[in-house]
């Protein structure tokens, strides 16, 4: 899917005006929808009150590519808003019972986060829900004037804020902050009040503190979701006017809106744009690094990770599916999870049985919610991550009738989401340039699938893509790493671009 594309909105403007300051409404009638050609061929997500859950293209506005309807809430209970977490792909909902929620966007299942409803619970009508880009946290605004923080992986409340305030009678009815990519070191939160019919910058976000913006230039009724494009910070909103609901461009410097379509019918309460596809690895150094894995050349976000003892190694990552949260193997035997707005790592569990080998493969399976941890010496464990109870299975053995003693430093699972009821195990062997299944993986079998075509170094990392099924490795060929796509099927290893640094872990976000 194609990112919000500044370029067709700026040629939009570049046709009303000549001059330094080119205004889409000085020459143009906000009301009246831009030709398709102008518009950017751009995905987002549109939520109903009755659980529904739109496909939509800016193209078109009014015709679903998809309809979901969403399953697993609590009985009776309606979402209120959704958002996509910047630093994992995911699509977030958020539940009038005050609960959190991932969704799913090829089954609709939500998963909740946490075990219950978090406290201090939704007061108010109507809420704005947008992720913080830059600390990781989803802020929580609503019309009765609360402001608060929640945790992505937890599903609690992470701090209460400062109400809103600002002018007489605050009621915002949507929220949104700028630069929604992984890694993002600044942001700007904006509100719309569609009692005021204005726009508000929220600043500082935590105090609560609303500057007006300006005139959206339109009386309207309702205001249902409000988000902005990763990459070039354009937004729009769904708004109610004259009884109908539709899809409005937001220009944050005026606070103007200019329609872009009508939206299908139902209450639309909630909106959201797809944010760029995001992966992890870690280097030799101990750095976490963030990059989009679909772009080349690769930019690389560097984190350190800190909090882990003297002389301790991070030997794998992956993301539990469950709830998104990043997990690392330390060579001390000891897992941790990575708080991926600044890399810390916090003690999670010790593993019950010691590490053995020099070079792992770490990946979580889906269906049980186990850690499983390969290694170059054979061993193959089975790990709860909630305790550290560690099961040791079957070690590594080659299948005839193929021939050889496994030397396995790299492992993905198929199917990585929250409710799969089935899964493959693939592992990649440095010393045969070959990918294998394991299967069954508790016994530790490895079919043979075929040869990877290149002569790799033990140091790699491994993944398979949740949502599309597609396989990448960080491989280091002749000194050289690069990132390479895997083709589950006969094995080959095709290079997509290079990568600036040796790993020992890789994990894809939820959104590949």
């Amino acid at each position: 899917m194609t990112i919000f594309n500044s370029h067709s909105l700026s040629k939009l403007l570049a046709t009303c005006a000549l001059g330094a300051v080119l205004v889409l409404q000085a020459c143009q009638d906000h009301r009246l929808p831009p030709p398709t050609p102008e518009l950017p061929d751009q995905i987002f997500y549109a939520l109903t009150d009755d659980n529904r859950l739109y496909e939509l293209n800016v193209q078109s506005t009014q015709t679903p590519l998809r309809t979901l309807t969403i399953t697993g809430l609590q009985s009776g209970e309606l979402l209120l808003g959704i958002d996509f977490r910047p630093a994992t792909g995911q699509l977030y909902g958020i539940g009038n019972s005050s609960r959190l929620y991932h969704i799913n966007l090829q089954s609709g299942a939500a998963t909740a986060l946490g075990s219950g409803p978090f406290t201090p619970a939704i007061s108010g009508s109507t809420v704005g829900f947008d992720f913080n880009p830059t600390v990781d946290r989803i802020r929580l605004v609503t019309s009765s004037t609360q402001n608060l923080r929640l945790h992505p992986e937890t599903g609690a409340v992470a701090a209460t804020d400062g109400t809103l305030m600002g002018y007489m009678n605050p009621m915002i009815g949507a929220a949104a902050y700028t630069n929604n990519v992984a890694g993002a070191t600044s942001t700007q939160l904006f509100d719309i009040d569609p009692m005021t019919d204005k726009l508000y910058l929220q600043d500082p976000p935590n105090d609560g503190g609303l500057k007006e913006i300006g005139l959206l230039g339109l009386d309207i009724t309702a205001v249902g979701g409000f988000d902005i494009a990763p990459n070039n910070n354009y937004g729009i909103a769904s708004v109610q006017f004259q009884g109908s609901w539709e899809l409005n461009y937001v220009d944050l410097t005026t606070g103007r809106l200019q329609k872009l379509g009508d939206l299908p019918s139902g209450n639309i309460i909630g909106l959201a744009i797809p944010t760029n596809p995001v992966a992890y690895a870690v280097d030799q150094s101990n750095n976490l690094l963030i990059f989009n894995p679909m772009s080349n050349p690769l930019t690389l976000i560097t984190k350190p990770i800190t909090g882990l003892p003297m002389g301790v190694s991070i030997e794998g990552i992956d993301f539990r599916p469950v709830n998104g949260q990043l997990h690392a193997l330390g060579s001390n035997s000891v897992l941790y999870t990575i708080n991926l707005s600044n890399g810390e790592a916090a003690e999670r569990a010790t593993l019950s049985v010691m590490l053995s080998g020099t070079s792992f493969g770490v990946d979580f399976n889906p269906v049980p919610d186990r850690l499983r941890v390969v290694s170059n010496t054979g061993q193959n464990l089975r790990i709860d991550v909630s305790n550290g109870a560690t099961l040791t299975d079957g070690s590594l053995n080659i299948l005839a009738p193929a021939m050889g003693v496994p030397f396995v430093n790299g492992a993905a699972y198929t199917n990585s989401f929250a409710g799969a009821t089935t899964t493959a195990l693939y592992d990649i062997d440095s010393q045969s340039n070959k990918l294998y299944m394991q299967n069954p993986p508790n016994d530790g079998g490895l079919q043979e699938i075929g040869d990877l075509g290149v002569d790799v170094e033990a140091a790699n990392g491994f993944d398979i893509g949740g949502t599309s099924g597609n396989a990448y490795a960080l491989l280091t060929v002749g000194g050289s790493t690069g990132l390479y796509s895997i083709n589950l099927t006969n094995g080959m290893a095709t290079k997509v671009a290079d990568f600036p640094a040796q790993t020992k872990g890789f994990a894809l976000g939820f959104g590949l």
